[in-house]
């Protein structure tokens, strides 16, 4: 590799020195030149100043993302708030299962071929609600439409 001490002193002196470039305007880089611009680049470091008033001004500069939040509620209210979800929902799987239970009772006193396909329907949607199946074909196919045990996999 040459020698490039006297164009690296120049160059700290003067800050400056001609860069090669191609044909199109790129930079030529050779490691193994003699010809110090295309071995070398020069890439100004500078301290940049902000005005952090400036900034505060249309940016919140605190970190908002990723602060932990604490629990302000004690252990006993979680569980009591635990005890209400599950309330509600014993709540509303009981009027679900009455809602089913009456269109059972509904569908046995009277059978006509329309209202009878309507209550099927009804009866389905209300058993896949209450979680005992995700599609008609889980069900059997004859009233009061219940849900078909599939056997468990043998391994």
């Amino acid at each position: 590799m040459a020698d490039f001490s006297t164009n690296i002193q120049q160059f700290q002196q003067n800050g400056t020195y001609e860069y090669e470039f191609d044909d199109v305007g790129n930079l030529i880089f050779n490691s193994s030149s003699a010809d110090f611009s295309q071995v070398y680049l020069s890439l100004p470091l500078t301290n940049v100043g902000y005005n952090n008033v400036k900034i505060a001004s249309f940016y919140t500069p605190d970190f908002e993302e990723f602060i932990p939040t604490t629990a302000s509620a004690s252990p006993t209210s979680s569980v009591d708030d635990l005890n209400n979800q599950l309330s509600t929902l014993q709540q509303e799987n009981q009027q679900l299962q009455g809602q089913l239970n009456d269109m059972i009772a509904q569908s046995t006193t009277s059978n006509p071929a329309a209202d009878s396909q309507a209550s099927k329907q009804v009866i389905l949607d209300l058993r896949k609600a209450l979680g005992q199946g995700r599609v008609d074909s889980d069900f059997s196919d004859t009233f009061p439409y219940t849900p078909i045990t599939k056997p468990a996999p043998s391994t």
